[in-house]
């Protein structure tokens, strides 16, 4: 339906004017139901452009990129081949390397992020997510990434109040700032992911569409993501290095879970686990009990006395708790591991807890 007016001119003259009654609906934000298939690619040296060559060729669903450094035809190709894109930014921090990074103001920026090489990352540091001039370079990362074709958006760095960013922000603070990245991208028909800050997840969980993380295992964090599974939204998770892939399914989550190299580089695809999580606990293979063994009676003498036969002695435990048994593991059993595979089996040990969670920024700094 429309509805049409006629404005009358001097003289004999008259326009006439259609307007649209309902305006033409607005195309459908992606989704990313739990469970999806994915990868993530993050660099562009040698390996990593090799990979991305790959990309059209890979059994999966997803991949994670970078904004800046892939291009509109890469992407392009990608989807050519029924594959969504993710597109990776820093929301939280100024990255001196961007090609947007004179954008940012003096009064923008506060400390550097931790965890470089002599302590922190001289290159990249924290923003005021209150600033209207950071938003407004967010909103023209949100914009690129429509222009190149991205189905949705993956903007690190949010959860500052949980560091030393020399602002005093408190948590509310980036609530509301993933809350405008939210509804930036939702209007330019993208969809949006939490990245990390799980302490965010019951806040934010109705204004964004997945969740990327990383080592949610290894810090035991994943029954936190309970509320994404509910409502089918994917958990996209990165582990690096261990035996993520037979760590025991976590009741009520449901993970896509990559093991990724232990130096943390995102600069090469593979590494997803057989089965990465399932929304209900794995439950043990109950054993199926030998048939018992026929006893042969031995002929007794008329004039030896009787003796009792010999009974079987009872089946020696499988475990220690009772795993064959059953006696006393109902606990256990929920902790029952899968028995699949590691795709990156690793002898070194599992890294440890750095003071600050930024997992692959190190292979972009020209000092590494």
């Amino acid at each position: 339906m429309s509805l049409s007016t006629t404005l009358l001119l001097l003289g004999s003259a008259t326009i006439s004017f259609t307007f649209p009654l309902h305006p033409a609906p607005r195309a459908a934000i992606p989704s990313f139901p739990a469970g999806t298939s994915w990868d993530i690619l993050l660099t562009t040296t040698d390996s990593g452009t090799d990979s991305i060559a790959a990309v059209p060729e890979e059994n999966f669903q997803v991949i994670d990129i970078d904004l800046f450094d892939t291009s509109k035809e890469a992407i392009a190709e990608f989807k050519a081949t029924g594959k969504r894109v993710i597109c990776y930014f820093s929301a939280g921090t100024r990255e001196a390397w961007r090609s947007d990074a004179k954008k940012f103001k003096s009064g923008d920026t506060g400390n550097s992020v931790s965890g470089g090489p002599n302590g922190d990352w001289p290159d990249e540091l924290w923003v005021d997510v209150t600033s209207a001039n950071v938003k407004a370079v967010m909103e023209a990362r949100i914009e690129l990434a429509k222009e190149k074709g991205c189905d949705a958006v993956d903007p690190d760095n949010v959860d500052g109040f949980d560091n030393d960013t020399s602002f005093s922000h408190a948590k509310s603070a980036y609530t509301s700032y993933i809350r405008f990245l939210s509804e930036t991208a939702h209007s330019a028909n993208i969809a949006i992911g939490l990245k990390n800050a799980v302490d965010m997840i019951p806040d934010v969980i109705d204004a964004v569409d997945f969740a990327v993380n990383e080592q949610c295992h290894e810090y035991s964090e994943c029954a936190k993501y309970k509320p994404f599974t509910a409502q089918n939204k994917a958990i996209f998770n990165i582990e690096y290095g261990g035996n993520a892939c037979k760590k025991a399914a976590v009741n009520g989550v449901k993970m896509s879970t990559l093991v990724k190299s232990e130096d943390q580089n995102l600069d090469a695809l593979g590494g997803a686990c057989q089965s990465s999580g399932s929304p209900t606990v794995v439950q043990p293979v109950t054993p199926t009990p030998a048939a018992p063994t026929p006893v042969t009676p031995t002929p007794v003498s008329s004039t030896a006395p009787q003796q009792p036969a010999a009974s079987s002695p009872p089946p020696a435990d499988e475990g220690e708790n009772g795993e064959e048994t059953g006696e006393g593991n109902e606990e256990e059993e929920e902790e029952e591991e899968e028995d699949v595979p590691s795709p990156t089996p690793s002898t070194r040990p599992a890294p440890t807890r750095r003071p600050f969670r930024w997992n692959w920024w190190g292979h972009r700094h020209p000092s590494n």
